[in-house]
């Protein structure tokens, strides 16, 4: 792709796997895109749309409003294994306690929720990939919002997600946090 196309030439990447600290270092270069790491091969993303960043905010602050002040964040990097190559960005994140200001890539044991929106190009990962990689994790709760709002919540049940509800999102909006804590 040329630079009318709003891509630029890749910067010098190292020849074998990347890092976690390589792709943060790429971001930082990069703020068109969104990257993420599955076994230490670079994944890029487009910036979400307007519909996904409105649900982001929306989900983020109904979060908020209800405790969650100090836990909540939209878009944070997550480590999905005990390596440096393994690190995935759910469009929200609920931690199980306050998380360090300045971290990058949190702890997948310290994510108590991880929230996919649903979007196009990314429907096989955001309903199949992430959510194994999420439970291999060993991340508890599990969210998926679909294209047409309907909210699907999961549970990790012996290393594997089992749906427990499900609902519109504005009435997920409307009533209380269901069942994290």
């Amino acid at each position: 792709m040329s630079e009318e196309h709003g891509m630029n030439a890749a910067p010098n990447l190292p020849l074998g796997p990347l890092t976690l600290k390589d792709v943060t270092a790429l971001a930082a270069a990069d703020d068109q895109h969104r990257f993420e790491l599955a076994e230490g091969n670079l994944i890029v993303m487009p910036p979400a749309t307007w519909r996904h960043q409105e649900i982001s905010l929306l989900m983020g602050a109904w979060l908020l409003a209800r405790g969650f002040r100090g836990r909540v964040s939209v878009a944070p990097g997550v480590k999905t294994a005990d390596d440096n190559r393994n690190g995935r960005i759910p469009d929200l994140a609920v931690t199980k306690a306050a998380a360090p200001p300045d971290e990058i890539w949190l702890e997948a044991a310290s994510v108590l929720l991880a929230v996919e929106i649903v979007s196009p190009g990314a429907e096989r990962t955001d309903r199949w990939f992430k959510p194994i990689e999420y439970a291999e994790a060993g991340i508890e709760h599990f969210w998926r919002v679909e294209p047409d709002d309907t909210v699907l919540r999961f549970q990790l049940v012996d290393g594997a997600y089992k749906e427990i509800g499900r609902e519109p999102l504005d009435t997920l909006l409307d009533g209380e946090v269901p069942d994290l804590d």
